[in-house]
């Protein structure tokens, strides 16, 4: 156990607390993976709040492993945010554990925090036996359904629940006095106090919301949106059955007014009705896909938004910034949920929609970051699926040399394997289960001349360089989760970028 000063005892603090957490101030409350962004948050929320033995646990094995996690996990705070935010955990709790020591004590807790995936780290499985036994347990995501009084706005879905989310938000800033976007997405920055203090109801919240968490959540946002349903994270479900049944919850929960579902998937077009009372909107490139629904299409190069079955043309979609036809999708899917919102009204939707199209490529999102020799140089790490990567070869729109690998959720890799020796020229694997999955399937498809092998994050750019030729792009775009885990350790892909005969800040708009 780490050792910790006597933690702060702050009273009058304006912060009102959840139900769940009502009469615990003085209990022991254990939160797991302190360092994280849930863990963090929540942890800091309770000793704000005047709790005064709040326990942390976190597999890093010192105080400054710890500190490198934190910050690695906290990128929507800037260094001094991060250092203070840290510093504020280690002098308030009660005990800290890490390493070797990791869950010591937790048995005697009276309620648990554990972060969104902890049910899939070998170590938790005492947290399992806890929670089978009965022990009660809360989450982050949790606490902001219970707290908010005013608009929450849910966004879930297999891709591109990142972009939406964060399209609803700007949106919504151009009419709504505060808006705060949090949730999954560890750029956000998360907003558990402000909430908190809201005892009037006049902020909006917009989660993005994982499907780990969806398993943790006991109510439903009153808004919930439903982006799309691929295969992803089968290993973790047990099938695609499990997966979509886990992914209805965002609508079948307790508390759920309007739904929001995209007209263009057959998955979600084939959930069946939302529950009884709950408002149904649709997405679609074409009307005749709304099926006489209220919600969002495309017609005439603009973005037309149907309200109590009026059609209204709001943007005119070459203003829109975001490029390929999966950004299209996520602003039709933003501005259905804006068009089912209460306080929104149709006159307000050419302004919201305005404030969308100003929205540029979020961190690790088909995003531009280096330009030399004639080659753009692209970052989509957070792509950790076949067909994530397969939509940002396609939006990049140009031949490229893709980085790629990691670990294996069980997804087919059939459709990468399709693009190689036409969009994609060759493809650079970084060691992992997940690889050698894409390996095989390019073999399969008989292009193993365009495999590539490196060790390290900083020789597969070197690699790509060399193959990269003027007009072309280089994509690091996993397709396989666990890739910032076991390759972003001596850095990120910039900092391997750094010495190349490369401009840092991109010139120029790629055409």
């Amino acid at each position: 156990m780490q050792p910790t000063s006597a933690p702060d005892r702050p009273t009058g603090t304006g912060l009102r607390l959840p139900s769940r957490l009502e009469g615990l101030r003085e209990a022991r409350v254990d939160v797991v993976g302190v360092g994280s962004v849930e863990g963090g948050e929540i942890a800091r929320f309770l000793l704000d709040s005047g709790f005064t033995r709040v326990v942390g646990h976190d597999l890093n094995p010192g105080l400054d492993e710890l500190a490198r996690a934190h910050r690695l996990a906290h990128a929507g705070l800037t260094a001094e945010e991060a250092r203070e935010h840290l510093g504020r955990l280690l002098s308030g709790l009660f005990e800290l554990h890490l390493g070797e020591d990791y869950l010591g004590g937790v048995e005697s807790s009276q309620l648990v925090i554990p972060t969104q995936a902890w049910f899939l780290h070998p170590r938790n499985q005492p947290l399992q036996r806890l929670r089978d036994h009965g022990a009660p347990f809360y989450s982050l995501i949790q606490a902001y359904l219970d707290l908010s009084r005013g608009p929450v706005i849910g966004v879930t879905g297999s891709h591109g629940k990142s972009t939406t989310s964060t399209l609803v938000a700007r949106g919504l800033r151009a009419v709504r006095p505060v808006v705060w976007l949090a949730g999954n997405d560890r750029h956000n920055h998360q907003a558990l106090e402000e909430v908190a203090r809201d005892a009037e109801g006049i902020g909006c919240l917009v989660l993005e919301i994982s499907n780990r968490q969806l398993l943790q959540m006991h109510r439903a946002p009153a808004v919930a949106c439903l982006t799309n349903i691929t295969p992803n994270h089968l290993d973790e479900h047990g099938g695609m059955e499990q997966y979509v049944a886990c992914k209805r919850r965002i609508f079948e929960l307790p508390g759920c007014r309007v739904l929001v579902r995209n007209g263009d998937d057959p998955v979600s077009r084939g959930l069946g009705p939302a529950p009884q009372g709950v408002r149904e909107l649709v997405a679609a490139v074409e009307e005749q896909r709304l099926q006489g629904a209220d919600g969002c299409f495309e017609e005439g190069g603009w973005a037309v938004v149907r309200v109590a079955g009026v059609n209204r043309p709001v943007l005119d979609l070459s203003r829109l910034r975001l490029q390929g036809e999966h950004n299209r999708a996520n602003l039709r899917a933003a501005l259905a949920v804006a068009a089912g919102m209460d306080g929104v009204s149709p006159t307000q939707l050419e302004a919201v929609a305005a404030a969308m199209a100003e929205q540029r490529s979020l961190p690790h999102r088909v995003q531009l970051v280096w330009q030399g020799d004639g080659v753009d140089y692209y970052d989509d790490l957070s792509s950790t699926t076949p067909q994530s990567t397969v939509v940002a070869v396609r939006t990049v729109r140009r031949p490229v040399v893709l980085i790629c690998g990691g670990d294996d959720k069980g997804i087919p890799f059939e459709p990468l394997a399709e693009l190689a020796g036409r969009e994609v020229r060759h493809l650079v694997l970084l060691p992992g289960a997940g690889s050698e999955g894409i390996r095989q399937a390019v073999r399969r498809a008989g292009h193993e001349e365009r495999l590539h092998s490196a060790d390290s994050l900083e020789e597969a750019v070197a690699v790509a360089r060399e193959l990269a030729r003027p007009g072309e792009a280089v994509l690091l775009s996993p397709a396989c989760p666990g890739f910032f885990t076991a390759h972003y350790g001596a850095g990120g892909y910039r900092r391997a970028l750094r010495g190349r005969p490369t401009s840092p800040r991109p010139r120029r708009r790629p055409a």
